[in-house]
């Protein structure tokens, strides 16, 4: 099952030899505040598969022990070589510092109508750089609300209104889509004349996946402008330049709104810099905090890979997967702001070494020894593991070590009520993966009922939420715990979608190892369809499933915090961006590759900009 019970996918495995269960970690949570001069020339070479050799028990015919094919890690420890210059670091954060004010006086100017302040809006949303006015953005957002109906009274321009049907929903406010009424024509179709407005049609096309169950129109919508969207990739249409093409084209690869924010910053920075008359201090806001963050992440990288070399469970648990880098990558989907530096490496290590685990059950144990494993994670002590063998031993006290550890760093912040709530929701967790484990061992095909009965559990996104929230020192922690354990509707729905998306994505990697408990295999034999067929109706529930988040984003908004709820909005983009193309956790090269390079490797060229040279909008 690949990919079947973490966040972000299973299995990569090969012969385990025994080796010993001591280990030592000298773990630091935090990055050092100075970073020291760099270089980003390394490129990843292409590595050799490693196999599994299946063995099988004379005692247990259950005991033959699985048998694929994983790639090594695309970084290694790259990242312990990379240097960062302090000096340059500190450099960005003056001119943060100096260009900041001068971007809120843009925003705050009082010559800006509510519609222009809105569109202003919505540009630092689209570079990465809302997060710097938060406060500002919502006394705006709460104000404008009030009067909405007045602002968009007679406004008929369609890249206006969807404009500001996404930034108010965004940020919680529920504008009605009835507002898109006004471009359908007597026939109750959206109105052919509106395909000569390119960049109207584009922002349709992003505002139509915020729609909630009940607004159909919201489909149409996505419907309508995605048919004429296509229709013009490599066409010529009047006013579309060439970066306004690519632009397109890379929003109907993956929607913004199905990509993780930090990459679709780093897009629109590109494509804003294009725009003529576009404004430069803006721009350049832009550029030096994306700079800026990117130096937060190979810090963070330089500090989990030192912490992952440390553990050294790539030796002695040879059949796990080595993600150390995609598991961080995850984590910036999660939140990229500079201020969850700490959450960032918290969850990635958790990540990481719940994927031992839940590789452990995937990939190599057997069925007696994974019901043994079970027994103690539920007893979360590492005397009840005597009768263990010793790779499982050294699971176990590699994963008590590890939560140990963040749990040691949180006590003197008061915040360690967050591990101890991590750990219960993963003994649930485990449970779950041993419900799948021996349908898999046994080959038994569930019902699709059936299998998502437990499936929607090993989806854990209550698991995930978990152990991203015990970083987030800006929300107060008991109570986004309780929220989490009135177990929210948004929670239950994003874990069908992580199922799903996942299920699809691995389906063939399963198939070709024999791994018959996948969603798509389950629903197949429950409905007599085809592979086709069936992927289909999967992805429709994926979308039915995403509208129910959306709803309950929007109506959850009144009491949990906007910090909380984004993380959720966050989860499902993470999905896409990971299964738009198969798995691409478990292998990252080539899609994964590529976005990871970008945000990793590659700065955003900073020449001097003079900051008196102000356009207005």
């Amino acid at each position: 099952m690949e990919a079947t019970r973490t966040c972000f996918g299973l299995g990569s495995f090969s012969y385990l030899p025994k080796s010993s269960h001591c280990l030592k970690t000298n773990l630091s949570l935090f990055p050092r505040h100075l970073l020291h001069s760099h270089t980003l020339s390394w490129k990843p070479t292409k590595h050799d598969l490693f196999v599994v050799r299946s063995t099988k028990s004379n005692d247990d015919l259950e005991s033959s022990r699985p048998l694929t094919h994983f790639s090594p890690s695309l970084w290694g420890d790259h990242f312990l070589s990379v240097s960062l210059d302090s000096a340059e670091f500190d450099q960005l954060e003056r001119e943060i510092k100096t260009t900041k004010p001068l971007v809120r006086d843009m925003l705050m100017s009082s010559h800006s109508s509510d519609k222009e302040k809105i569109r202003f809006i919505h540009l630092l949303v689209s570079m990465g750089i809302s997060y710097h006015f938060d406060k500002e953005i919502q006394e705006i957002l709460n104000d404008s609300f009030t009067k909405l109906e007045d602002i968009i009274d007679k406004e008929n321009d369609l890249e206006t209104i969807s404009i500001m049907f996404e930034v108010f929903r965004l940020y919680g406010h529920k504008m009605s889509c009835d507002a898109f009424d006004r471009f359908r024509g007597e026939d109750g179709r959206f109105k052919e004349s509106l395909a000569t407005d390119v960049r109207g049609m584009l922002q349709l096309f992003q505002v139509a996946h915020l729609g909630t169950p009940s607004e159909d129109i919201m489909d149409e919508a996505l419907s309508f402008a995605r048919n004429h969207l296509e229709s013009w990739i490599g066409g010529n249409v009047s006013g579309a330049t060439p970066h306004l093409f690519k632009h397109i084209q890379n929003s109907l690869y993956i929607p913004r709104y199905c990509n993780i924010e930090v990459l679709v910053a780093r897009e629109y920075i590109s494509y804003y810099e294009q725009e003529g008359g576009h404004n430069d201090i803006l721009l350049k806001f832009a550029k030096l905090n994306f700079n800026f963050c990117q130096f937060h992440y190979i810090q963070e990288l330089k500090t989990l890979t030192k912490w992952w070399k440390d553990l050294d469970l790539v030796s002695k648990l040879p059949y796990i997967r080595d993600r150390l880098v995609e598991c961080h990558f995850a984590s910036l989907g999660t939140y990229f702001e500079p201020q969850y530096s700490l959450g960032r490496i918290i969850l990635a290590k958790i990540m990481m070494i719940v994927v031992v685990v839940d590789d452990t059950y995937d990939a190599y144990a057997t069925l007696p020894e994974v019901t043994a494993l079970t027994e103690c994670l539920q007893r979360w002590n590492i005397g009840a593991s005597d009768q263990l063998p010793d790779y499982l031993r050294i699971v176990l006290t590699s994963l008590f070590e590890v939560i140990g550890e963040i749990e040691r760093e949180m006590r003197p912040k008061g915040r360690s009520y967050g591990v101890k709530q991590a750990v219960e929701k993963l003994k649930i967790l485990v449970k779950a993966y041993l419900e799948i484990t021996k349908w898999a061992r046994t080959g038994h095909v569930s019902t699709f009922d059936e299998y998502m009965k437990v499936g929607y559990v090993t989806g854990g996104m209550g698991d995930f939420a978990a152990y991203s929230f015990i970083g987030m020192e800006d929300i107060n922690e008991k109570e986004a715990y309780d929220w989490l354990d009135s177990k929210p509707l948004i929670i239950k729905h994003l874990s069908f979608m992580f199922r799903l998306a996942n299920d699809v994505g691995t389906y063939e990697t399963e198939m070709s190892r024999g791994e018959v408990a996948n969603g798509l295999n389950c629903y197949m034999k429950q409905h007599g369809v085809t592979k086709e067929e069936a992927s289909q109706e999967l992805r429709k529930m994926y979308r039915d499933n995403y509208k129910v988040v959306m709803e309950e984003f929007l109506n959850t908004h009144d009491h949990v915090p906007r910090q909380v709820l984004m993380r959720c909005l966050n989860f499902a983009r993470i999905f896409d961006v990971i299964y738009t193309e198969g798995d691409g956790y478990s292998d990252p090269k080539g899609k994964i590759e590529h976005f990871m390079t970008s945000l990793y490797l590659h700065p955003i060229p900073l020449p001097y900009i003079m900051t008196s040279n102000i356009h207005q909008f």
